[in-house]
């Protein structure tokens, strides 16, 4: 995604722990407000993720969109979230 050619790795740890820490899929506006972005930066760290297949969109039988961790995610949370916290802590997120 051109809009966000580095992203703010900080940014895509709050993305990862947040759906690792609760194990649960997300709608949107949810996710949106657990990470902590507006919409406009939060839409473009939703888009560059799903294209790096860190994370999945899919509907429910109500056709709401759900959020949810892939298994690309979850391993890319074991090694790059846990470092992390080794060496900043758990204060950033």
């Amino acid at each position: 995604m051109a809009d966000l050619e580095r992203p703010d790795l900080y940014v895509v740890a709050r993305f990862l722990e947040r759906l690792w820490r609760d194990q649960r899929v997300y709608r949107k506006t949810d996710l949106q407000l657990a990470v902590r972005l507006n919409y406009r930066v939060y839409k473009k760290y939703l888009d560059w993720m799903i294209s790096k297949d860190l994370i999945a969109v899919s509907r429910d039988a109500e056709g709401v969109e759900r959020i949810a961790m892939t298994p690309k995610g979850m391993r890319t949370y074991d090694a790059f979230v846990g470092t992390l916290r080794e060496f900043v802590g758990d204060e950033r997120f």
